[in-house]
């Protein structure tokens, strides 16, 4: 992997943790239930929006480990044969 492949998948991971702890937090607030209306569709809102981003890079994450996977059923690993 090159470096900046390698960078990449860094900050990526980096800002789907950061996410997460968000949406995490967001979650926290709601089930404590002492905000307003407004406020509680608000964060709502921002969640729905969340969880759909973290959703879309994981199943991007599960395409590209289908992808390395199938490329190594196709390496051989030594003879079987013996």
């Amino acid at each position: 992997m090159t470096t900046k492949k390698a960078k990449e998948y860094q900050e990526g991971a980096e800002q789907f943790d950061r996410d997460l702890d968000q949406l995490r937090s967001i979650v926290e607030k709601l089930e404590q239930g002492d905000l307003s209306l407004h406020e509680s569709l608000k964060l709502f809102e921002q969640g729905i929006a969340l969880g759909q981003k973290l959703f879309e890079i994981l199943n991007r994450a599960e395409g590209r480990v289908e992808e390395l996977l199938a490329t190594m059923e196709r390496v051989p690993f030594g003879d079987t044969d013996e």
